[in-house]
């Protein structure tokens, strides 16, 4: 700086414009490393693993791939989704691999003229044919 100086360089000027190309590198990487931060809390306190099927981000999917930036989901109609891992780390996750069973409700209807009993007969044949 003081070269600078010496040489008749306005030094005011050229630590403002330092300044200020800091100040805009710093805002245009500070979302990376907000997903950055995500991962490394992802890979550490490990909510979900590979291989797990999770919803998060309004995405339901299986996690593929965990990725320091990204987590990569595919879902059940084959769609690959990346999530950044900052909004992982922050928000909500819902994993349905944590448990070994699941409750699965299921609705059915049944017309006002059919029979009832019948119904409940082929419900019965159906829940005593399945595992």
């Amino acid at each position: 700086m003081t070269a600078l100086s010496v040489l008749g360089i306005e030094i005011i000027c050229f630590v403002a414009i330092l300044s200020a190309a800091r100040l805009a590198v710093g805002l245009a990487l500070s979302g990376t490393f907000q997903n950055f931060a995500g991962g490394v809390i992802i890979l550490l306190f490990k909510p979900y693993k590979v291989g797990d099927v999770i919803e998060a981000q309004g995405y339901l999917g299986s996690v593929k791939e965990i990725q320091i930036f990204v987590t990569i989901l595919t879902t059940p109609d084959n769609k690959r989704i990346l999530i950044p891992n900052c909004g992982l780390a922050i928000g909500s996750i819902v994993n349905f691999s944590i448990q070994p069973t699941r409750r699965v409700g299921f609705t059915f209807g049944i017309g006002y003229g059919d029979d009832v009993d019948k119904g409940y007969e082929v419900l019965d044949r159906l829940m005593a044919a399945d595992e």
